[in-house]
């Protein structure tokens, strides 16, 4: 074909051409159109609102670790998921999308199914109850049963002098019997002591018998259940006028409560036992030789407490000497040997002061054998320390020891302390204002702290701070830290969530 020809052709040609590459040209437009709208379409579609949360203290939203990207994809509806961890009233939600918002009250079931202090209208949130037992080993010299109840988050600087707190009703249920007493949360902590006198057949053997056996007491003594219940009180704040009423607190049995009040709250066991026998010796070691033993209970003025000194079976020294130092309120008034046949024990009279240091001089007779008594350790001599003066409020005293060897070796300073109280002593509790600690540091900023509190509950049900006589500190700072005052602990903001019962 020649060129000329190729020119003609060309010419009729190229208007076909150049239709063809502009449709060309749409469709290739078109498809890359499609394959945007594709594209975009796998981004899922979702309603742009904002919400927020309020009447709460603490609150967050929250996204899941594995969410479903395509869950909230949808113009009608979508779904968050918050956590109210404290609110003194009924938090309120609050959607808004441009000028138009709404809102709605979060309902009580979702935040706390069932409030054991009644009305959340009456009472915070975040307000809990907590019961705790004094003693659970009853005795039948003391048939008294203690409970300390807690009004735990109600902040202990802030709380209304007239918050009208609701009374509560403890039951202790023995076979057909029942016992029950009452108190109110009362005072800046928000605490009041139930007690329960038992009746004195409660602590004799099970009525039922099988066979002729004779059933001995329980080494872990007779199990008695107690509950308690929420009730409201009169406008004198009187709880104690219903019980006073019905047979002083005691009745038939579980048939005689009320089915329509309140439901019963399990707070835990006690049990019972005829006779107490000596309570266990402490030691306290002041090296791998010698060690002092004592009896950890509460003194007082007049009552005169005995140490017993030992030494380990491996000691092969003949001689040592042991120097104990008291201070004011406390005089150690006898020394004696416990074998006398083994130890010669001499105090040194050259410190004449009544409150200067005793010093005992212990030396073994040499005509002792290796083998003449058994067991880990031997008994060298007992102290006798006598409470002086009386003491209001509760203080600790403390007794120093230190141990001396030939050869001006000595050991480190060993300390017993001795808790005096005009009162009996039936238990310490360690109480906090929040039960749980959730760390926000790491969200918010913030150091979490928490009030700590040590209280002590004499045998008149009277609670008393003893945040003077007590020292706080943490088995792990590196968790939780506490401040050079223990009313405040708070936890290091490196660990982000921890929940734990303080």
């Amino acid at each position: 074909m020649c060129p000329s020809d190729m020119g003609a052709r060309w010419h009729h040609w190229s208007p076909v051409l150049i239709s063809l590459a502009a449709l060309f040209s749409k469709v290739t437009e078109s498809r890359g159109i499609l394959e945007s709208i594709q594209r975009f379409s796998l981004l899922p579609t979702y309603l742009p609102v904002t919400y927020h949360i309020h009447n709460a203290d603490v609150a967050f939203f929250l996204k899941e670790a594995n969410q479903d990207i395509m869950r909230n994809s949808s113009l009608q509806s979508r779904v968050e998921s918050f956590l109210i961890y404290k609110a003194r009233s009924l938090p309120v939600l609050n959607a808004s999308y441009g000028p138009f918002s709404t809102e709605q009250v979060v309902p009580q079931d979702l935040i706390l199914p069932s409030n054991p202090l009644g009305p959340t209208n009456k009472f915070s949130l975040n307000w809990k109850l907590q019961a705790r037992i004094v003693r659970e080993k009853i005795y039948l010299s003391r048939p008294r049963v203690q409970v300390l109840f807690q009004v735990v988050g109600r902040d202990w600087d802030q709380h209304s002098t007239g918050d009208m707190l609701p009374c509560l009703r403890v039951f202790a249920f023995r076979e057909t019997r029942e016992v029950r007493g009452s108190c109110r949360p009362q005072g800046d902590l928000g605490v009041c002591v139930a007690e329960l006198e038992l009746l004195t057949a409660w602590f004799s053997p099970p009525t039922v018998l099988a066979g002729r056996k004779k059933v001995a007491e329980q080494p872990e003594g007779s199990p008695v259940e107690l509950y308690y219940s929420v009730h409201p009180g009169d406008e004198r704040g009187d709880c104690t006028k219903e019980d006073s009423r019905k047979n002083n607190g005691v009745r038939r049995g579980h048939n005689d409560i009320d089915e329509s009040g309140p439901p019963l709250q399990r707070i835990g066991s006690v049990f019972l036992y005829q006779t107490q026998g000596r309570l266990p010796l402490r030691e306290l070691r002041l090296d791998n030789h010698v060690t002092v033993y004592y009896s950890p209970k509460t003194a007082r003025q007049g009552d005169v407490l005995t140490f017993p000194i030992s030494v380990s079976k491996n000691y092969t020294e003949d001689h040592f000497t042991l120097r104990a130092k008291v201070k004011k309120g406390v005089n150690i008034i006898g020394v004696r040997a416990s074998s006398p046949s083994i130890w010669e024990v001499k105090e040194n009279l050259d410190y004449t002061s009544k409150y200067a240091p005793a010093v005992i001089v212990c030396q073994k007779k040499p005509t002792v054998s290796e083998n003449s008594a058994d067991g880990t350790s031997d008994e060298v001599m007992q102290i006798d320390i006598e409470i002086e003066g009386p003491s209001d409020p509760p203080v600790t005293q403390l007794v120093t020891w230190q141990v001396e060897y030939p050869g001006d070796i000595t050991s480190d300073l060993g300390v017993s302390k001795i808790f005096v109280s005009q009162k009996e002593l039936m238990g310490m509790v360690p109480m906090a204002m929040e039960v749980e600690i959730l760390n926000t540091a790491i969200l918010t900023g913030k150091t979490v702290s928490v009030p700590v509190k040590v209280v002590s509950v004499d045998e008149d049900g009277t609670v008393t701070d003893l945040q003077r006589a007590v020292e706080c500190r943490s088995s792990d700072e590196d968790v939780i830290k506490s401040h050079t005052e223990i009313t405040q602990q708070h936890i290091s903001s490196t660990i982000f969530l921890i929940t734990n019962d303080v």
